[in-house]
């Protein structure tokens, strides 16, 4: 499967990397400062440092028995083994969590762990899978669960890569409706890029790349190089399609410029 221009889904995990463990026990402050120095790494594009850091953080959690420490390490290694493309050992990560510890955390964390799961049996091609989790994961979910605008925006990205671009249009432009104001913004970029990517699928050139150029907005605002880049590439692909092979040339010129700083930044 062609992997989704979208390497971070969920919002309502922080942009992933990015949850935290709040109001801890003095015995936890080890795991919160080995997470926090993960989180430093990850922004950094440091992805093996941080792969390390959160495994640390995740072992030191077990040993103590820190039940939500241990769900955090895990969203957060998850997500660091799917930007490095590798969903499957991601998946294992978070199957890995034991009974118990799944017994002893917040429902919210719990919701959290259950959505990137679901992101990533679809980046596995495991799509029946991916929507019957969730479709669970929606009767949990009242309209006003945090992670609403979340599973809205996986549903639409699911219905686009089973090759239903018109359905994944109309469920963006919904949930865009519902969540501008007052959802994740994060989700909201999210949001709308896969309209955005509906439309190209659809042959309307512009409305992709308004939608895109919404996207890349908010993903500028919020200092989010890696999702610039996602929504640049996917606006090059937009102005090829519509033969503006200037349009085309400058977003390359300017992916490419931001590729460039995100490996020297790494590399410091």
């Amino acid at each position: 499967m062609k992997r989704a221009v979208w390497l971070i889904l969920v919002a309502t995990l922080a942009g992933c990397a990015g949850e935290k463990i709040k109001e801890r026990p003095p015995r936890a402050q080890q795991v919160i400062d080995l997470g926090q120095q993960g989180q430093a790494a990850y922004r950094k594009g440091d992805l093996p440092r941080a792969a390390r850091l959160f495994e640390q953080a995740l072992t030191d959690a077990k040993r103590i028995e820190d039940s939500e420490g241990v769900a955090v390490m895990s969203i957060n290694l998850a997500c660091v083994s799917r930007e490095s493309g590798a969903s499957a050992d991601a998946l294992k990560v978070l199957e890995s969590i034991s009974s118990w510890h799944r017994g002893n955390i917040p429902a919210r964390t719990a919701r959290e762990m259950d959505l990137l799961a679901t992101v990533l049996l679809s980046d596995l091609d495991r799509r029946d899978e991916a929507l019957a989790r969730l479709q669970a994961l929606r009767e949990q979910c009242q309209a006003a669960c945090e992670a609403a605008i979340g599973i809205d925006s996986l549903h639409a990205r699911l219905m686009l890569e089973k090759g239903e671009a018109g359905v994944a249009a109309q469920l963006a432009t919904s949930a865009i409706a519902r969540f501008l104001s007052h959802g994740n913004q994060m989700e909201v970029a999210n949001l709308f890029r896969v309209q955005g990517e509906a439309h190209l699928a659809l042959g309307d050139f512009p409305a992709a790349r308004q939608s895109l150029e919404n996207a890349l907005s908010i993903d500028k605002s919020l200092g989010q190089p890696a999702r610039i880049a996602q929504d640049l590439e996917v606006l090059a692909r937009a102005a090829l399609a519509a033969r503006d092979m200037a349009a085309q040339a400058a977003y390359l010129a300017r992916l490419e410029e931001v590729r460039q700083a995100r490996a020297g930044n790494a590399s410091r």
